[in-house]
């Protein structure tokens, strides 16, 4: 199983997504645009385990959503990581202590449960497109997205499996869990 932990959108927030999705199309020789169904905010990605790990992670998500209370992110802006001639486009996070906290208590759960450590810094963005190739000026397109300034509440925090349906990438949710905090 190909599994990550994420924070799934209300319908509101991916219709706020694909509207900016729909500027990148117009302005795009080609890309690989993250479908509706499929856009999220991961947490950790896990990767390929063994079935029998998804109880230990079921434990933890467990365990790290009694520990939180529900919070507001904001999505902010449009960004690119560059890749060459493909470049993934991404929406961006505004800085939020709540996220980080989850995030790292996530973290230091899976690490102190014995699964590998993740090296990489934590950097809080939503994918839209994967091999954005631009018509033209890359930073151009970018800026015709536009600023987001779109608040959404968290309220769950859900573990995906990444898997192949009829050729098509497809993430489902395996067990969600309210944050729960005091209650």
């Amino acid at each position: 199983m190909r599994l990550f932990y994420a924070v799934e959108f209300d319908e509101k927030t991916k219709d706020v997504l694909i509207a900016r999705q729909s500027i990148l199309k117009s302005n795009s020789v080609k890309a690989n645009f993250t479908r509706r169904e499929n856009l999220h905010l991961t947490l950790r990605f896990m990767g390929e385990l063994a079935h029998a790990d998804f109880t230990e992670l079921q434990k933890i998500q467990d365990l790290v959503s009694k520990r939180h209370s529900p919070f507001e992110l904001e999505i902010s802006n449009i960004g690119v990581f560059e890749r060459g001639q493909k470049s993934i486009v991404w929406a961006g996070i505004k800085e939020n202590q709540n996220l980080l906290q989850l995030q790292r208590d996530l973290e230091k759960e899976i690490t102190v449960n014995g699964f590998r450590p993740e090296n990489r810094p934590y950097k809080p963005h939503i994918t839209l497109a994967r091999e954005f190739i631009p018509k033209g000026d890359i930073y151009k397109t970018i800026k015709e997205a536009g600023v987001l300034q779109h608040k959404f509440n968290i309220k769950s925090i859900s573990l995906m499996e990444s898997t192949r349906m009829n050729g098509k990438l497809t993430y489902l949710c395996r067990y969600r869990t309210e944050l729960c905090k005091g209650s």
